[in-house]
């Protein structure tokens, strides 16, 4: 949980931010997207947790919105591919292994 996690002020538009700076390791809750036939899409601590300056601050990548639906936003999406099939009225996500070589 992340009860035990310094709380920081909001950055912009995200109200929910943690000092993480005198730390070197950081364990936090999974965060999944919960579909309505039973599915779901976990993210990784990286598409949800951003650091916002450079003395520490993460803040989790969420914002409010007063209209519905709601958004997945880019950063959620980061290291995931979408499908769309279109002749069953259906959307899928998988995740992509994409390593970088220098």
């Amino acid at each position: 949980m992340t009860r035990d996690l310094p709380s920081a002020s909001g950055f912009a538009l995200f109200d929910t931010c943690y000092d993480l700076s005198s730390r070197s390791r950081v364990q936090v809750p999974t965060v999944s997207f919960l579909f309505g036939d039973g599915k779901s899409l976990s993210l990784p601590a990286k598409n949800y947790l951003i650091p916002v300056d450079s003395a520490g601050t993460f803040c989790f990548a969420f914002a409010p919105t007063s209209s519905s639906p709601s958004i997945i936003g880019n950063v959620q999406q980061q290291g995931t591919r979408v499908s769309y099939d279109l002749a069953n009225n259906r959307v899928g996500f998988s995740q992509i292994n994409v390593k970088f070589v220098k």
